[in-house]
């Protein structure tokens, strides 16, 4: 199983077009839903850094950050569901960037005020619910997949909390932690590029 993950992540790597989670066809409902976050890159580091994030706050902000994230999912999602567009190359920047963001915001640790987190996530949760927002049309059931990709968002910001939790814990771990958002940064600086 690690190495089918390792070769999809390296695969992702080389051909970074296709790690939007979007490009996911055959969309029937719940799972498809659960899995959109979790199977295009950009989703899937953004999702784990805003958990990151919130634990390395600490205090009310590990519920308030990724809860701030998902209200305003929800929100973009019936936006993007009322959305009749061929194309939504803004709401792939809004992706992009939040990737290099909260990967910065890893990188610095809790140097950024946590109002300002709260209301840069809730902004990403916006773009990243548009996303899948535009998707629901092509489902079978879209209450089901509005679920689904509840699920898959909050299960992923609850593994970035319990990632942050234990890397916070020692200096060797912390450094890693930090080096990890540089490298979510680094990788969405590479998705602008590949645009």
């Amino acid at each position: 199983m690690i190495k089918r993950f390792l070769t999809y992540l390296f695969l992702s790597l080389l051909f970074p077009s296709y790690a939007f989670a979007h490009m996911i066809i055959g969309r029937v409902g719940f799972f498809d839903g659960l899995t959109h976050p979790v199977l295009g890159l950009d989703h899937l580091l953004a999702m784990v850094s805003v958990g990151i994030i919130s634990a390395q706050i600490g205090g009310r902000a590990i519920w308030t950050v990724p809860s701030a994230f998902v209200a305003l999912m929800i929100i973009g999602g019936i936006f993007g569901f009322s959305l009749i567009v061929d194309n939504f190359y803004f709401v792939e920047i809004g992706i992009i960037v939040s990737v290099i963001l909260l990967g910065l915001a890893i990188s610095v640790e809790k140097k950024i005020p946590t109002n300002l987190i709260i209301i840069f996530v809730g902004l990403f949760g916006l773009f990243h619910g548009i996303a899948h927002g535009l998707e629901i049309p092509a489902a079978a059931s879209p209450l089901l997949f509005i679920l689904g990709f509840i699920i898959g968002t909050t299960t992923l910001h609850l593994f970035g909390v319990a990632i942050g939790h234990y890397a916070i814990k020692t200096s060797i771990s912390l450094k890693i932690l930090k080096l990890s958002g540089v490298t979510f940064a680094i990788y969405g600086i590479y998705l602008l590029i590949g645009i």
